[in-house]
């Protein structure tokens, strides 16, 4: 790390595997949001709810399809 602040991240100290936590997480959170705003507004809140889904998803076939291209 080049950086004085010793809780400071490059973007080359994250392994695939935590980004691929952070993006997961991130969906799981999108679809939480939608599941809420669901009581309100059903047809917006079922869209984040089906972004979310897709976005928790697509994470794990990502790191799958990224290990395979590296021949790990």
């Amino acid at each position: 790390m080049g950086s004085s602040d010793p809780y400071s991240v490059e973007p080359g100290d994250i392994e695939p595997i935590g980004a691929t936590i952070a993006v997961a997480f991130t969906g799981a959170a999108i679809g939480l949001v939608g599941a809420a705003v669901s009581f309100v507004a059903v047809d917006f809140g079922l869209a984040l709810i089906g972004v979310g889904v897709v976005v928790a998803l697509s994470s794990p076939l990502a790191y799958v399809r990224m290990k395979r291209l590296r021949g790990e």
